[in-house]
Order: structure tokens, then sequence, then C-alpha cells
């Protein structure tokens, strides 16, 4: 559990990364955000990577927990992935921290960074290959090595990352945009 404080610090800081970026943001910067002094951040943070970091966690936190509560709502497997990657690429839509954190090249010299695309993308996996083995048991799938269609699904929704952000709409388009995607990806492009 984090303390007020600490969770005060994290939100602060995840707004200033938002607007100024990791590159750019300072200690101060932060402290300021969060109305407290530079001293309080060090008794939490060794540093701004730790706190960007903190901010990244707690950004994934909630889209766990926004994930898992829709698919509790949701029966039939092929809702589920359409659910699950619908919020994913939505929240990746919005550009968040996490999303700079999984996708920033510049970024990508740091260590901690490979630590939390690492993380994310073990949960991802493990999400999407939990989804198609339940979809395979209730027989809503063919059997199929859930691994490797759970990576290529990963890896083509990663793909469309860079499309969908480049190119803002509304949310119906956007969910258009999914549904035709994942319609492909179910049902295949022959007629």
């Amino acid at each position: 559990m984090k303390s007020k404080s600490k969770l005060q610090i994290i939100e602060a800081a995840g707004v200033t990364f938002s607007r100024f970026g990791f590159k750019k943001t300072t200690m101060d910067d932060i402290a300021f955000a969060a109305g407290k002094g530079k001293s309080s951040l060090y008794y939490y943070f060794k540093n701004k990577e730790e706190v960007f970091e903190a901010v990244t966690a707690l950004e994934a936190d909630l889209l766990k927990e926004e994930i898992n509560t829709a698919l509790k709502q949701t029966q039939k497997s092929t809702d589920k992935l359409r659910t699950y990657i619908y919020l994913r690429m939505n929240r990746f839509a919005a550009k968040g921290n996490l999303h700079v954190a999984l996708n920033d090249n510049f970024l990508a010299t740091f260590s901690f960074i490979e630590k939390i695309r690492n993380k994310h993308k073990e949960y991802e996996l493990k999400m999407i290959t939990s989804i198609l083995s339940e979809g395979v048991i209730n027989k809503e799938f063919k059997p199929m090595n859930v691994d490797f269609i759970g990576s290529a699904l990963l890896t083509a929704m990663i793909g469309f990352e860079l499309p969908i952000l480049q190119n803002p709409e509304s949310n119906v388009e956007f969910g258009k945009k999914i549904n035709e995607v994942l319609d492909m990806f179910l049902y295949g492009i022959c007629s």
C-alpha cells in the first residue's frame, strides 16, 4: 500500500511527465507539482527514473484493473478478446506515460525502461494467451498454439499503434477500426 503522500507525488509526476516529457522534467518540477519539498521526493525515490517507473507502474495497474473489471462482465472469449484489445488500444491512443515508456526510442537507453517493457509485455502475453486458452477449451476457437498466436496477436497490436495514434478519430471510428482488425484476425480475410 502506497502512502497518501507517495501516491500524491506519483500522480503529480504523471501529469508533469505528460506535460514536459521524461527528458525535460526535473525533480524540482515534480516537487512543485506535488506541492512538496524536493526532500520529500528523495524520501520515497532515489531519482527521476524511479519516479517515472512508479508513474508507469500506476498507469499499468489502472489499465489492468480496468481490463479485469470489463472482462469479468463478459462471457464469450471472442468478446473478451475484443474488450481487451479495445481497452488496451484506447489507453495507448490516450498517449499516457506507459505508452511513452513502451514506445519512446530515447528512453530505450535506460535499463529501467527495459524492465517496464518486459513486465508489461509479460502481462499482455499472459492475458492474451489466457483468453485464447479459454476460447479453445470452450470450443469457441479451434485448437492452436496459444503461445505463438498470442505473441503474433500482440505483435500485430503493437504494429497498429502507430497508424491509430497518427490519425486521432472519434471513439466511434476508433471502435470500428479495432473491430475490423479483430474481425480479420478472428474470421480471416477470405469471403
